[in-house]
Order: structure tokens, then C-alpha cells, then sequence
């Protein structure tokens, strides 16, 4: 699919609001499609504790981010992609950033909408998603010009379903058994708990192995 996104970094403070505004937790997976010089997935685990994904289609930036990733003894918790970023999976993401273009953005939005699950924050520098509401836009001011932010959530729910057999279960996932009614979403469920997202989907799945959790049924 034929694109053309000229490089031009975002700025630190923005790279720092992109992922504050976002909400990016420690363990949570920020991918950063077109990443140029790897700031952003670099401050992802530097300073809010992320594992990150970083996918660049231009050799020179891919081995530039690569050699910046090795030196920080980053690659452990980042990984680095030479590609195309409309053919690397992304539904592992808890947080996708980009700053590409909006028509750029308009071509990706299908896959975004096929891959990513629901509850996951989609932030973009600049650049709107045509056909989206962001659930917020702001304006960050930094010293020659201002940038503005979108912040878009991928619609939808996944709701655990409960078995109707009682089993035992490890006391740490008492909580979360408590709150499986067929009813709540692993969302609602990380809000209750304080938990993310990515956690609960996690226990989610022990739950479901142990046969606590018949499914998890997901609506888009």
C-alpha cells in the first residue's frame, strides 16, 4: 500500500503528553508505527515502565533506532521492526501512537478497527483519524509552534462469561471471580480492581483455563 510520511520528530514534551494523556502503565505495550528515531518508544519504557514496538519501513531510521535501543540496554523491553507497518500484527497493543498524516491515518483506520481489541488507546500527533471521535483533543504549546493531540478509544467490550460449576481458585484471583457476573467488561473490571487491562486479561485467561471462565464473549 503505497504511502509517503515525511520524518519529522515530534518534540520530547509532546512524546511526554502523548503518552501521559493516553494513560500508559507499567507493563502495558505501546507499538509506535512509523517511529523514526525511537523517542517515543524510548520514553514509553524509560519513564512510564512500558514494553514497546517499534516499526519503521526506512532502513537508516531502523538501524539508528536499533543502535539507540541497544545502547540505553533497552532491548529487552523493546523491540524494533524494519517494516511496514500496514503488515506488522498490532493486536497486542495496549496504546498505539502515531504521527503520520490523515490520510495515512484514514488508510490504517480499517486495520486498527480489524486487529486492536477493545479499550485500546490510540493517540496521534497532529493528526485527526477521519471518521473517529477522539475522546480528547488538546493543544500542547512547545517553543516555536503549537501541536495538537488526539486521543481515540477502540469501541467495544470484552465481557468474561462465568462457568456454572464451582471451582476453587487461587486466592489472589478472588477479587476478579467476585466481580464475574456475565455482565461486566474486563474494562469495568480494571476500574474496579485498579488493575490494567492487560492484567486482568491475563487472569482472564488463567480463570478460563481453570474452568471459572466458560468465555469471553467480545462485542465490536
Amino acid at each position: 500500500m503505497p504511502y509517503d510520511v515525511p520524518y519529522v520528530p515530534s518534540p520530547e514534551v509532546v512524546v511526554r503528553r502523548m503518552l501521559q494523556v493516553s494513560g500508559v502503565r507499567p507493563g502495558e505495550v505501546v507499538y509506535d508505527l512509523g517511529c523514526g528515531d525511537g523517542r517515543i518508544v524510548v520514553m514509553a519504557a524509560k519513564e512510564f515502565g512500558a514494553r514497546a514496538v517499534c516499526v519503521e519501513i526506512r532502513n537508516d531510521l531502523y538501524e539508528q533506532t536499533l543502535r539507540r535501543i541497544k545502547e540505553l540496554n533497552l532491548d529487552n523491553v523493546v523491540k524494533v521492526i524494519h517494516g511496514n507497518f500496514f503488515e506488522v500484527p498490532i493486536e497486542d497493543a495496549d496504546v498505539v501512537t502515531m504521527y503520520l498524516l490523515t490520510s495515512v491515518n484514514q488508510m490504517l483506520r480499517p486495520k486498527l478497527e480489524r486487529e486492536l481489541r477493545p479499550g485500546t488507546r490510540v493517540v496521534s500527533h497532529d493528526f485527526e483519524v477521519p471518521g473517529w471521535k477522539p475522546i480528547l483533543a488538546e493543544d500542547v504549546y512547545e517553543e516555536w509552534r503549537s501541536h495538537k493531540i488526539y486521543l481515540f478509544k477502540i469501541p467495544g467490550a470484552e465481557i468474561p462469561i462465568p462457568a456454572q460449576t464451582q471451582v476453587s481458585v487461587p486466592s489472589e484471583y478472588s477479587d476478579i471471580v467476585k466481580l464475574l457476573d456475565g455482565r461486566r467488561s474486563i474494562e469495568e473490571i480494571a476500574q474496579k480492581t485498579g488493575l490494567t487491562m492487560r492484567r486482568v486479561r491475563e487472569i482472564v485467561n488463567e480463570l478460563e483455563k481453570l474452568g471459572v471462565v466458560k468465555e469471553v464473549k467480545v462485542i465490536k
